[in-house]
């Protein structure tokens, strides 16, 4: 399961910086999920399966606006596995900052205190007040020249490997499957089609399902959990306070799912919302199957232009192929469900280390990366990163300057090979350090000699 990780402070103290920063990426919105506010962003960690959450400052204004931004902090709070609370050493400790620290000692979540804008000594002199907030856990850190993230990265690292080994029990759980989509999409009848029973209460008026529900049941002997989740719809439309907290809900399902079932309204063909769904569900790391439903009520013609839509819209995880249902019918649910299977043991299946070199070479014998200055990028040897979804990890030089084109080139050329079908891959890379650089050459007593007899035929 992908850590989420919630960044946390009043405003203006650093966080949208530390968000685009870790997730490598040059502006704080690369995400805007339904049922979010602008102040609320979604995006995974570079090089990593971790999942951040950049939120709006905290403020004790009175106003529509900071209170929205504090319910969905709040969220978010309650969303993440752990919290990164950041504070300004420039402005010091002040009463927000101990405000905040009091509602997040509430949470049982493990609390990292990020103290920002230490800049120089003196700063970090001043910052030791902030210890009588009583974090056992702090960085110091200048967001705005890139200091001091390396206790960042231990804290993410620790956080990620502690998320793999906690995946190595997860495969003997039953299958759990999340249905997710818009309002009145069919998820709820589609659960119960499955369940051939009424298990769940399914209204021609949206929004019936208000919070995520677990169903078990088994079939041919193999133990699965369906998660019907609320439906998610555009920001402006969500006006109840409890259609809010259903949007958390939902999030929270993708995470507890092994895959994810986005599920369409082929009435309506394919629109923004369900691309967001799919993005947050690809970010997550989740295996995701499109369910094209109500596929009863189109013609031949009608389909295949639905067909055409979601291939067309979806271009950026185009190895997603579209699977067309009836939930009302039960047209191809069976079939849905053994795809399912499928991607779940795709995305757990163990990776063989000397396939995978094979592989790797292969791909820079086919396509070599570009030359960056005088160098080439280097790609050495390759080995599996963990598992659900399936990570690999290449080592070699000068991979900084690998371009985003050419690793979205080697992950389609692994999925094809590895036929890893609708789960998602991720190529991380591992910088090889020179294990002479820095160091001085020591000449002998022999090598002197010769030197200083060079330099004097040289002078002559």
């Amino acid at each position: 399961m992908s850590s989420v990780i919630a960044i946390v402070g009043r405003p203006n103290v650093g966080k949208s910086t530390l968000f685009n920063i870790l997730t490598g990426s040059k502006s704080a919105i690369v995400a805007d999920f339904s049922g979010l506010t602008r102040d609320r962003k979604y995006g995974k960690v570079k090089d990593s399966s971790l999942v951040l959450i950049d939120t709006g400052g905290i403020s004790l204004e009175e106003s529509d606006m900071s209170d929205a931004i504090k319910k969905q902090t709040e969220n978010a709070i309650e969303e993440a596995d752990m919290i990164f609370f950041i504070v300004d050493a420039i402005e010091g400790l002040l009463p927000l900052d101990e405000v905040i620290a009091d509602l997040l000692r509430k949470q049982n979540k493990r609390i990292a205190l990020i103290i920002n804008k230490v800049d120089n000594s003196k700063i970090e002199d001043y910052s030791v007040e902030f210890e009588k907030l009583g974090f056992g856990e702090s960085v110091k850190v200048s967001a705005a020249h890139n200091m001091g993230f390396s206790e960042i990265r231990t804290i993410l690292n620790d956080l990620e490997d502690f998320e793999e080994s906690s995946d190595s029990f997860s495969s003997s759980d039953s299958l759990k499957i999340s249905i997710i989509g818009r309002p009145n999409a069919g998820k709820s009848t589609l659960v119960n089609q499955l369940l051939g029973e009424e298990r769940v209460l399914v209204s021609s008026e949206s929004g019936t399902t208000r919070d995520s529900i677990e169903v078990p049941f088994e079939l041919d002997s193999k133990a699965i959990t369906l998660i019907d989740t609320a439906g998610m719809r555009r920001k402006r439309s969500i006006k109840e306070e409890t259609e809010k907290f259903s949007v958390s809900k939902s999030v929270e399902s993708i995470k507890k799912a092994n895959v994810v079932v986005l599920l369409l309204d082929s009435s309506e063909s394919i629109v923004d919302q369900d691309i967001h769904l799919l993005g947050l569900t690809l970010t997550i790391g989740r295996p995701v199957i499109i369910a094209a439903n109500k596929i009863d009520l189109l013609d031949k013609d009608m389909k295949l232009e639905l067909e055409s839509n979601i291939k067309r819209k979806t271009r950026f995880a185009q190895y997603l192929e579209p699977h067309f249902i009836s939930a009302k019918k039960g047209t191809g649910v069976k079939k849905l469900l053994k795809k399912a299977q499928k991607a779940y043991n795709t995305s757990i299946k163990e990776l063989d280390t000397s396939i995978l070199n094979k592989l790797l070479k292969e791909a820079v014998f086919n396509q070599q990366p570009s030359m960056s200055g005088r160098f080439r990028p280097k790609l050495r040897y390759a080995h599996a990163g963990g598992k659900n979804p399936p990570k690999i990890v290449i080592h070699g030089n000068n991979l900084k300057e690998l371009k985003e084109s050419y690793t979205k080139y080697l992950e389609n050329f692994f999925r094809n090979k590895l036929n890893l079908g609708e789960t998602p891959l991720s190529i991380l890379y591992k910088e090889q350090t020179n294990p002479f650089k820095n160091k001085p050459n020591k000449l002998s007593e022999r090598q002197l000699k010769k030197r200083r007899r060079i330099v004097k035929r040289r002078k002559k």
